[in-house]
């Protein structure tokens, strides 16, 4: 079974509660089959790992009851994320520029996932494409991930501009993220 960090499940509950407020909390847990529900009636801590199942199940049912016409919707809520591991985090410092972010993304990504390889090809100095092999595909990580990327990999000089250009789940054989910094 695949597993995330308890910070990505705190920060999608965190966007809900903020964006949507708090009755909405309960309500997408109260979507939610009784196995993932009862993860919601203990404190979520920060270092704990989550079932990817668990996490993607929040998110859906998020969207499906909040803003079903949102096709952005995934992508804001990893925006969200992004931004809150930026300020909040150790982080800042492994993503500080481009040439830093791309060397040390593989254990950014080891930080919050247990599963999957990341690789990352240096296009030049502001470009990349990041590589993500055996991890399971899904809409809502799929687009989280580019919203969370884009939101912690800019910063006060540069914005990194994320999009998805292949995918597991369109039969490709990984799926990849080409980003590009520019200055602000």
């Amino acid at each position: 079974m695949v597993h995330v960090r308890g910070v990505l499940v705190l920060n999608a509950v965190r966007f809900v509660r903020e964006t949507f407020g708090p009755a909405q909390q309960q309500a997408v847990v109260d979507q939610l089959a009784p196995e993932w529900q009862a993860a919601f009636l203990v404190p979520l801590r920060e270092v704990s790992w989550k079932p990817l199942e668990l996490f993607v199940g929040y998110m859906d049912a998020a969207r499906r009851l909040l803003a079903p016409q949102d096709a952005s919707f995934f992508r804001k809520l990893g925006a969200y994320a992004g931004r809150q591991e930026r300020a909040d985090s150790n982080f800042k410092i492994m993503v500080a520029d481009p040439l830093t972010a791309m060397r040390l993304a593989p254990m950014v990504w080891r930080s919050f996932h247990d599963a999957g390889r990341l690789e990352v090809e240096r296009v030049n100095d502001r470009e990349s494409l990041a590589r993500l092999y055996d991890f399971p595909p899904s809409v809502p990580m799929c687009e989280r991930r580019c919203g969370a990327w884009q939101a912690l990999l800019s910063g006060d000089e540069l914005i990194a501009e994320v999009s998805e250009t292949r995918c597991l789940r369109l039969g490709d054989a990984c799926c990849e993220t080409h980003t590009v910094w520019s200055p602000r």
